[in-house]
């Protein structure tokens, strides 16, 4: 019995001493130790005054009032100066004390490199907020699916109950994935309009696709197999193609080796040839003079060529008259070579010179009329045509019939004074009916 009424009296005792300390909390303002901070946050719920104030996990202050200003709750506080100095980059957040659900105010002073918050202390709303605790979360969802949220973290609870040596290991072995992730999505805020056109470039696609049933995918995915399949036939060659391809590179870089030793005297032959590049003008000048000179000689070849063409139409009996002894005039023309080679060299040339000389001059003469040639001509008709035939191998008998005999041409005759007339104004005094019979006779009847 003892035992309880001191119990009692004890706990009759803490709670006059708690109600005594509260008073004193709730009705005196800040002491010669403590300063004076307001914080603004867009929503203090659920806090009151009392609540208290912490820094690097210690009290160091309590909420002395709360009250709306301009939509947004000011919230006042009271700390203990050891907290100072505050810097202006400070953080107020508000945030669960314990597992009843009690909330507090964390305060953090900020880095020492920001300047210092002068008083009056004033924490904006820029600077301040809160921690979202699980019944927020669950405040904010209906009933059935609040209860089935509760059920699967109690569930979760229950499952990593006694494992959290090993849960704080992945949880420490997953902050790398997290930090990516985190520059992950940095990376796409940042090209959020590059997505953006990514997205709306891809429906027209996604839609396309998406028709007929997704049979067009269907189609492109049985292509995809196939092209996969005949690749995967083709490996063996493929593998060889690979094999020869450091070959066929170490051959190429020889090629190209050998250009770049070419490159350099092209460069030289093109470094030479710029000179000439720049009399391009005035050469183009001078060939279109030229042209320009020449087309009234062209012009003029027409009339010219027409007449060879009728010399050549003349020609071309004798042509063909003189082809059947053609196989003939290859051995004499080699024996002719070799003669004219022996006659023409050296001391050989000067003595055929000397003989034509002394030919011409035993075989020509000339009278008041003209030159002629002194001969001595056999009479005998089958002696000339032996020579005629030695001469001209293999010729038809017929050979001159068909082609005109030149004459000579008519000379009007001095004025004689005595003596018989003349009957032919030819040069030989012959008539041409006897000229004929003599060239007859002297071609051995050819005529």
């Amino acid at each position: 019995m003892s035992i309880k009424l001191k119990t009692a009296a004890w706990a009759g005792a803490g709670l006059l001493a708690a109600g005594l300390l509260g008073h004193s909390l709730l009705s005196n303002g800040p002491n010669s130790h403590q300063v004076e901070v307001v914080a603004t946050f867009a929503d203090s719920s659920p806090l009151i005054a009392g609540n208290v104030v912490k820094a690097s996990g210690v009290n160091v202050g309590r909420i002395t009032n709360i009250q709306l200003k301009d939509g947004k709750s000011q919230v006042t506080m009271v700390i203990d100066k050891s907290v100072l100095p505050l810097h202006q980059d400070v953080q107020a957040i508000i945030t669960t004390q314990d597992l009843l659900g009690e909330r507090f105010v964390k305060l953090e002073r900020g880095t020492d490199s920001s300047p210092a918050l002068s008083a009056p202390y004033v924490i904006n709303a820029s600077r301040t907020s809160r921690v979202v605790d699980l019944q927020d979360v669950l405040n904010s969802v209906d009933t059935p699916t609040a209860t089935a949220l509760s059920a699967l973290l109690t569930e979760s609870g229950e499952g990593v109950r006694g494992q959290g040596a090993k849960v704080d290991a992945t949880v420490a072995g997953l902050k790398p994935a997290m930090t990516q992730v985190k520059a992950l999505a940095s990376i796409l805020s940042t090209q959020n309009a590059l997505l953006t056109r990514l997205v709306d470039s891809t429906q027209p696609v996604a839609a396309a696709l998406a028709t007929s049933e997704g049979k067009p995918l269907d189609q492109l995915v049985t292509s995809a197999t196939q092209s996969l399949s005949a690749v995967a036939d083709e490996r063996e060659a493929l593998r060889a193609s690979l094999q020869q391809l450091p070959q066929t590179i170490a051959n190429s870089r020889a090629a190209l080796a050998e250009l770049a030793g070419v490159a350099d005297p092209a460069t030289r032959t093109l470094a030479s040839l710029r000179p000439v590049t720049n009399d391009l003008t005035d050469i183009s000048g001078e060939l279109q003079r030229f042209a320009n000179a020449a087309d009234p000689a062209l012009a003029s070849l027409p009339p010219v060529l027409n007449q060879a063409d009728k010399l050549l139409a003349q020609a071309a009996p004798v042509v063909q008259a003189l082809r059947p002894a053609s196989n003939s005039l290859v051995p004499i023309g080699s024996s002719a070579k070799h003669l004219s080679d022996v006659a023409l060299s050296g001391q050989n040339l000067t003595n055929l010179m000397e003989f034509v000389k002394g030919w011409s001059m035993a075989t020509s003469d000339y009278d008041s009329i003209s030159h002629y040639f002194k001969a001595i001509v056999p009479l005998s008709p089958n002696a000339l045509g032996d020579t005629a035939a030695g001469l001209l191998p293999g010729l038809p008998d017929n050979i001159l019939h068909g082609l005109p005999v030149p004459t000579s041409p008519t000379l009007p005759l001095p004025p004689r004074t005595s003596g018989p007339s003349l009957t032919s104004p030819n040069a030989t005094g012959l008539s041409q009916t006897q000229e004929t019979n003599l060239l007859s006779q002297l071609l051995g009847g050819l005529l």
